[in-house]
């Protein structure tokens, strides 16, 4: 049995080097689930609202060099209803945004990144909008990577601020990056 997951480990090894320092233009997708943890501005019966949250997110032009990188994001983001708070619970909203994104790359498997964004949000239960500002600071571990991409996990940490609510977000994601200028190989 261990000797399948050596030559397993050995395949995955040889077909996705961790070495390869990829950099020029690229495009990202991210997908990440987080806590959600609001404080309100104003006298309220629920002193926190506890949520989970699901964001995907798109890097439409991004450029990486060998320290330092930054793109342009678009994210989508589903916050849910509350935890129940003896018989309240805080309505879910649905937000669209965009974002610059940069990044440090620190060594060959760990990079830190901060995001400033501003985003639409729409509650799920009534018809109402409103504006918010998020900022996003985190670090992302190289899993795979290759010539014409590297794939990350993420470890993000987000403010989001609106009118009556100021929520920190924790969570843990998945970011890939695809070089389409690269040739795959070494």
């Amino acid at each position: 049995m261990r000797r399948r997951y050596v030559l397993l480990l050995l395949l995955i090894s040889a077909v996705f080097p961790l070495s390869a320092r990829t950099t020029g233009y690229y495009h990202s997708a991210t997908a990440t689930a987080s806590g959600y943890l609001g404080f309100s501005h104003f006298e309220d019966e629920i002193p926190a609202r506890t949520s989970f949250s699901g964001s995907a997110a798109l890097g439409v032009f991004g450029y990486q060099s060998q320290r330092w990188g930054g793109s342009l994001e678009l994210y989508f983001q589903d916050v849910s209803r509350s935890l129940p708070y003896g018989l309240y619970r805080s309505r879910g909203f649905t937000s669209i945004g965009i974002a610059a994104r940069s990044s440090y790359t620190m060594n060959n498997k760990f990079s830190l990144y901060g995001q400033a964004g501003t985003e639409v949000n729409f509650y799920h239960q009534i018809e109402e909008a409103f504006a918010s500002f998020s900022l996003q600071l985190g670090g992302q571990l190289l899993l795979m990577e290759n010539p014409s991409y590297q794939l990350f996990m993420t470890l993000p940490l987000s403010l989001h601020l609106r009118k009556e609510i100021t929520a920190l977000q924790v969570g843990i994601g998945l970011r890939y990056q695809l070089f389409p200028y690269h040739e795959g190989g070494t």
